[in-house]
């Protein structure tokens, strides 16, 4: 009895542990590594990643160096990693369709119809069909989620294609790539992020299994590529209403050789662009809301898409990053764009939010960095140098913003080029301080186009080919203080047909027999207007310390006014009504002193007096495609 317990207890341990080794073994199988043979066909390579059909496995497949021919789309599928060898060229040589591709063949919309897909390393060349005029993609992903692409070179597409989409994609990365090449003039990105709209929008070879539901990309990284000989490199052209591409980061890429903008952002939201090199493009950064022609681009959703109300924060970050040589775009006869860093809101979609620090900008075929209906905005300590036009310009309603620390040089570099340091036109309650700006073509700090309430402090300007700080048009209400101005040609601070201004604390100091005077006012001559001109020190004028004329209310004092040829002081018989003029300072040299006079010798500059800044328009210079 007891023995054949002992039997029958051994043999219930052999059949538990002979369960446990089969149990064991199975969960091993979760992971299958298959190895493709060099040169194998797509059919070969497909049948290896249908081991995979369900997604069971964590799939990895193996290609190895050599030269493969694709005559057909591959559909790859949930938890799957193809490792190409760094020598293995895949040669696309069929027309329709990608290269790679997720399987849609159960859609259902959302982020998971495929999850999980690592592709590392190859050479995916399309140069077989790349004169075949017929868009297409390299690598395709929609719907999908977890999606890794590494370590490989994607090159050489047709006209109207792009080396990766990702449309209503999250949480993804493109990491060490080499993306180049392409043949034809149509505008399009290399890496495109897209919107889940429609098959004309985002077509496939599955677009009979898409569930399309205007689903935008979430979490996308694109860090460490090199992207050239491209018309653009990054980001999307078309956009739906009331739905935003969001957390999306664009670092440590050098994007270079590229016709038209290398990184192109339409209705972003929560944004990283740093640490980037960017050179020989038409536009280096491009973020807007809105471009001309949005009827072509700027689509109704979907009837079932929920819309997001329009942000009251994009939360844009463009730092660390350096432009040079960005030309303009020749279309023909006419040029367009050249800026390193663009934005363009319009009134009905302002673009708040945007903060552009600590970039190095050099060489520009036109504004350094300008920006359009772009309100609460920060432009602070970047470096910029050699620009056509002026190196800051923000227009049409950037009101509430700050622009500080950066350091100009050159604003200007064209002859006769109407170009200052920092310019503002339309925009008010904007702060332009601690800026160090040297040899602008026309005016240091320029306010025009009724840019009101704005504080300009701190600044050093030196040799400005025109004005230290101008303001034109009816730029009302600010304060000029605390800024040191040297070298200048024409005026120290200079006016024109405002109604209030404070000028005080700011030290002026001339060019010997080269700058006119040291504050130039030119009033509106209206009995509410308001002018105050105290505590500053202007030294060396080839004509008056202070010259005022048409302001009615204005109080001078407290200035120290050293070595000018004229008057110290000088008001035209314009001024009547001014109020009691003071100048405590006993630093008045041989200048003279005259209040009210009536025997100037100065006539109003017509250039100063009719000039008007480039003002961009909204219809923006160049159609999105």
């Amino acid at each position: 009895m007891n023995k054949k317990f002992f039997y029958c207890f051994i043999l219930l341990t052999s059949v538990f542990l002979l369960f446990q080794q089969t149990k064991q073994a199975k969960a091993a199988g979760k992971e299958m590594v298959v190895s493709a043979e060099a040169g194998a066909t797509s059919a070969d390579l497909q049948k290896l990643l249908d081991y995979n059909k369900d997604g069971s496995y964590d799939l990895t497949v193996t290609i190895p160096a050599g030269t493969y021919d694709l005559r057909s789309e591959l559909i790859i599928y949930s938890n799957t990693t193809i490792n190409a060898d760094p020598n293995a060229k895949l040669n696309k040589n069929h027309e329709k369709g990608s290269i790679i591709t997720n399987d849609l063949s159960k859609d259902e919309g959302g982020y998971t119809t495929t999850e999980n897909v690592t592709i590392t390393g190859g050479i995916w060349d399309s140069v077989s069909i790349s004169r075949m005029n017929k868009g297409t993609e390299s690598f395709r992903f929609i719907h999908a989620s977890n999606i890794t692409i590494k370590d490989a070179t994607i090159c050489n597409v047709p006209n109207g294609s792009h080396l990766i989409t990702f449309a209503g994609v999250k949480n993804s990365l493109v990491d060490n790539c080499k993306l180049y090449g392409y043949v034809g003039t149509m505008a399009k990105e290399a890496i495109q992020l897209d919107i889940v709209h429609d098959k004309t929008i985002v077509p496939s070879m599955q677009a009979a299994s898409i569930k399309y539901d205007d689903l935008a990309c979430d979490g996308i990284r694109i860090t460490n590529c090199d992207i050239h000989d491209y018309p653009r490199a990054i980001g999307s052209h078309i956009s739906i209403k009331g739905v935003f591409h969001k957390n999306i980061k664009i670092t440590n890429n050098n994007l270079h050789n590229l016709r038209e903008a290398a990184i192109k952002l339409y209705n972003y939201q929560n944004v990283e662009i740093s640490n980037n090199t960017i050179s020989n493009s038409s536009v280096g950064v491009l973020v807007y809301t809105y471009l001309s022609n949005q009827s072509a681009h700027y689509l109704p959703a979907l009837k079932d898409t929920k819309k997001e109300p329009l942000p009251t924060n994009y939360n844009i970050v463009i730092k660390n990053n350096i432009f040079y040589h960005i030309l303009q775009l020749k279309t023909g006869a006419s040029y367009s764009w050249g800026e390193a860093i663009r934005t363009i809101g319009v009134a009905s979609r302002p673009l708040y939010g945007v903060t552009i620090k600590n970039n190095t900008i050099a060489d520009v075929e036109r504004y350094g960095i300008l920006m359009q209906q772009s309100p609460s905005c920060f432009v602070t300590d970047n470096t910029i140098k050699s620009t056509s036009n002026s190196g800051i310009y923000l227009i049409n309603d950037c009101n509430y913003s700050e622009i500080s620390g950066n350091k100009l040089v050159q604003s200007g570099n064209l002859k006769n080029s109407p170009a200052g340091g920092i310019g503002l036109s339309a925009s008010s309650n904007v702060s332009v301080s601690n800026n160090t700006i040297s040899s602008p073509a026309k005016d240091g700090i320029y306010l025009y186009n009724n840019s009101d309430t704005c504080s300009i402090t701190n600044n050093t300007i030196t040799q400005a080919k025109n004005n230290g700080i101008a303001l034109y048009s009816e730029c009302n209400e600010s304060s000029i203080m605390n800024n040191i101005i040297k070298d200048y040609n024409k005026f120290g601070i200079y006016t024109s047909k405002i109604n209030s201004i404070i000028v005080t604390s700011n030290e002026i100091y001339g060019k010997l027999g080269r700058s006119q005077d040291g504050i130039h006012l030119t009033g509106n001559n209206e009995a509410t207007s308001n002018y105050a001109l105290e505590n500053n020190y202007i030294e060396t004028t080839k004509r008056y310390g202070i010259f005022i004329d048409s302001a009615l209310n204005c109080y001078v004092g407290s200035n120290t006014i050293s070595n000018t040829a004229k008057n110290a002081v000088y008001v035209t018989d314009n001024s009547d009504g001014s109020g009691t003029i003071y100048d405590e300072s006993e630093d008045i040299d041989d200048s003279e002193y005259i209040e009210d006079s009536e025997d100037s010798e100065y006539t109003e500059d017509s250039e100063d007096s009719t000039y008007e800044y480039e003002d961009i328009q909204t219809e923006d210079d160049m159609q999105a495609l």
